[in-house]
Formats: C-alpha cells, sequence, structure tokens
C-alpha cells in the first residue's frame, strides 16, 4: 500500500516549537515521523511526501529516515504550498500512478489500527473512503477548527465542511483513495474554485463515491500549541495502559515514572540503558540492606522504590520513541529477576547477622522462591485466565518492592520476608488452583 503525506505548510500557530512543523518533535520525535511509523504499522510500505515550506529541510531529515526504517520514502516540491492542501494532492497525480493510495496529513496522528480499520473495507469503487471518528464528545477534538461530516445509515457522505451545523462525525484526515479524487480535485477547483480538499470530497460525495468508515481509535489533529500539549498528554497516557500493571505501579509508579519519561524522551538515552540504571540501584540498595543498621536498612527500602519507580520508564520510553524490542523485554524481567533476588538476600544478610538461625534463613529463601513463581507464572496465568482476571487486583513486583520499602522504614525486616515469603507463595498456589479449574 503506497502512502501520500502533505507536509507542504508553513504551520504558523505551532511556530513557537519549531520553525518546520512537520520536524516538531513530540515526545522526542518529529510529527511527521510519528506519522510515517505509524502509517508503516498499519500497512503502508512505500511513503511519497509532498513538501513546500523549508522543504530542502524536509528532504534531508525523510532521506535519513529512509535509510533508519528500511522503507521507501519519496519527495515531491510544492511550489505552491501556501495555497490549499488540495494542490498538494495534484502534484503527487503522476507518482502515484492508477493504484489506490492512503492520503495522511504530517500533523494528524492516529494510531496504526485506526489504518488497519480503513484498510479492512472491502469496497473502494472508484471513489474515496475517510476515517470518521463519531465520537461528538472526543476532548482531543478543537470543534473551531476541526471538518465535520455529514454522512447517513449507509456510511455515505453527504457534506463535509468545517462549518457544517448538522453532522454526526469529523473528518480524522486518514483516507484511502482511488485516482478519483485527482479528477474531483481538477473538477472542484475548475467549477468552484475551491483548491481544498474538503471539496474534492463534496464532489465525490454529490457521486456517491466518498464514504465514511466510522472508526472509535485514537487520533488528533495537532495544529497549535495547545492541541501539542492535549497530544502530548494523550500519548503519555496511553503508555499507563499496561495490563499487567499492579496495584502499586498504576496508582504510585506509574504517576512518577510518567514525569520522568516525559523528561528522558528529549534526550538520546535508551531504554535498556534505563533497565540497567534501575538494576543498579537495586543492587545498591541490596548492598544497603546487608551493612546492617537502621539508616542503612531505611535508604536501602528508598532507593529499592526507587529504582522500581524507574523500571517503569523503560517501557514507556520504548513505546513512546518506538524502540520496542524482544530483546529488550527478555532483559528487562532477567535484571528483575537478578534484582529481587539482590534485595531479598540483603534482606536476608542483613536480618541473620542481628539474630543469626537456620530460621532466618528459611524465611529468606522462601521469600527469594515465591518472588520468583510469582514473576515465572505470571504470563502463563494471564494467558489462561485472560477472560476471568476481570480488574482484580494482580500480586507481582511492584507489590514486593513497595513491601520491602514500607518494612525498611518502619525497620522490620523480619517482617517484610515473612510477609514477601506467604504473599508470593501463597499467590503462586491460588494461581495454580484457578488455572486447574
Amino acid at each position: 500500500m503506497q502512502c501520500l503525506i502533505i507536509a507542504a505548510g508553513r504551520g504558523s500557530r505551532l511556530r513557537s516549537l519549531g520553525d518546520v512543523k512537520p520536524l516538531v518533535p513530540l515526545l522526542g520525535i518529529p510529527l511527521i515521523e510519528r506519522v510515517i511509523r505509524n502509517a508503516q504499522a498499519g500497512g503502508a510500505d512505500r511513503f511519497i511526501v509532498v513538501t513546500g515550506y523549508e522543504g530542502k529541510r524536509l528532504d534531508t531529515f525523510l532521506e535519513a529516515l529512509s535509510q533508519r526504517l528500511g522503507v521507501e520514502i519519496t519527495t515531491i516540491h510544492n511550489d505552491q504550498w501556501e495555497k490549499e492542501n488540495g494542490l498538494s494532492v495534484l502534484r503527487a497525480r503522476h507518482t502515484l500512478g492508477d493504484e489506490p493510495f492512503l492520503l495522511l496529513m504530517a500533523d494528524h496522528l492516529f494510531e496504526p489500527a485506526l489504518v488497519r480499520t480503513l484498510l479492512t473495507v472491502s469496497r473502494l469503487d472508484e471513489g474515496v473512503l475517510l476515517a470518521v471518528d463519531r465520537n461528538l464528545a472526543n476532548p482531543l477534538v478543537d470543534l473551531d477548527d476541526v471538518t465535520r461530516v455529514a454522512f447517513d445509515n449507509g456510511n455515505r457522505i453527504q457534506t463535509i465542511g468545517k462549518g457544517l451545523t448538522n453532522f454526526n462525525g469529523f473528518d480524522t484526515g486518514v483516507f484511502l483513495c482511488t485516482p478519483a479524487i485527482f479528477d474531483a480535485l481538477e473538477k472542484s477547483a475548475g467549477e468552484q474554485g475551491d483548491t481544498t480538499l474538503s471539496g474534492a470530497i463534496q464532489i465525490l460525495a454529490e457521486q456517491g463515491k466518498a464514504q465514511a468508515v466510522p472508526v472509535d481509535q485514537f487520533w488528533i489533529d495537532v495544529d497549535d500549541e495547545a492541541a501539542f500539549r492535549r497530544a502530548e498528554q494523550a500519548l503519555l497516557d496511553a503508555t499507563r495502559g499496561k495490563g499487567n500493571d499492579g496495584p502499586v505501579s498504576r496508582w504510585i509508579n506509574r504517576p512518577f515514572s510518567i514525569r520522568l519519561s516525559r523528561i528522558l524522551v528529549n534526550y538520546n538515552i535508551t531504554p535498556n540503558q534505563i533497565s540497567l540504571l534501575s538494576f543498579s540501584l537495586s543492587l545498591l540498595a541490596a548492598l544497603l540492606f546487608a551493612q546492617g543498621g537502621y539508616v542503612a536498612l531505611a535508604l536501602g527500602g528508598i532507593i529499592a522504590q526507587l529504582a522500581s519507580v524507574i523500571d517503569g520508564s523503560d517501557g514507556e520510553i520504548a513505546r513512546l520513541k518506538y524502540l520496542s524490542s524482544d530483546y529488550g523485554g527478555w532483559l528487562d524481567a532477567v535484571l528483575d529477576r537478578y534484582a529481587d533476588a539482590f534485595l531479598l538476600f540483603g534482606l536476608t544478610w542483613h536480618l541473620h547477622q542481628q539474630t543469626p538461625s537456620a530460621w532466618t534463613l528459611l524465611v529468606g529463601f522462601l521469600a527469594i522462591i515465591g518472588s520468583f513463581m510469582v514473576s515465572y507464572t505470571a504470563d502463563k496465568h494471564d494467558n489462561l485466565m485472560r477472560n476471568r482476571i476481570g480488574n482484580g487486583i494482580r500480586i507481582g513486583r511492584d507489590v514486593r518492592i513497595f513491601l520491602i520499602f514500607l518494612g525498611a522504614l518502619v525497620n522490620q525486616p523480619l517482617l517484610i520476608l515473612v510477609v514477601v515469603a506467604l504473599l508470593m507463595n501463597g499467590e503462586t498456589i491460588r494461581r495454580l488452583l484457578v488455572c486447574r479449574e
């Protein structure tokens, strides 16, 4: 699937954040790169970008991006970039040929599933499909600027425009087009002097060739600074959506890790480096536990909880900057298991120094084994019980580290180990029983 992206305008309303709108970084990634990456994830494999204002700078960036992503990106310059967006679409007519193509805007962000929804519609005929947001209460939409769409029960578009008073959807800026769009653009320009894309869609609508595809996935038009801030917050909020988050991660760690990630995305720091930092802090906490004494114990507990917070940022950075990898997830899991063992052994050593006994070693051993088994059974339990888990409390690493933190602060190392041993082994046994049913 080839994809045409319009990136010709000046973007003066976003000028305070950058000279070239498509290159304005949103959480560390330029807007146009986010569009290309998400379109690629949605099914596009060849890109044509129409540039205009500061075209050479865009050309240079896109050439480097093409090499990084291993995808074909062709640029076309529109020297009439100050005029309506329909002219940029017309500039790509001969490059696109006779095949259908995705049509996107460089400042409209969306999730890949939205593109996949559009591509699954089997009937395109000789017209255009437009992804339309039916949520008229969407908080990400600027009602004063959004293009509105009215379509009938058969999803045929009736009218489109920014000034509509009767409408039932919003134009997301994501189209699937046939070459009929070019004839419609020329007709709209010749007969009505309207060179906007919406003018061409209205022509096709009157011919019965424009169809709405209702969607409910994330999208936003990043047209000004207020929309930029909404988009930034929406992307950050999306990283909270991990289904396997425990209560401590969800309500305590995430609010802090999100704020940290918001800063780290602007630097050349990889998720694996963050995982290693979290692991190093856990090692430091374990060494402090082993030193003995309340001050070292309490400081170790604080550092352990800090490491747990930072451990959430590696996945957040990976998702925000498109750096997710199977190896990264595996490395994080391995380092977490080592960190758990060191922390619990440090507590066991701390306690054994105070009251040497076989009981102390046994409780420490059971705490370590329990923590390993809860982690080992987590994915298997979740996969087997996916339809029965609901919104129950998840007992995992976040709870374990938080208990260590609290117990260290109140100088109760034995109580920490006993509670962790009972809770983690009890949760493992519970999982074994419920998965057997």
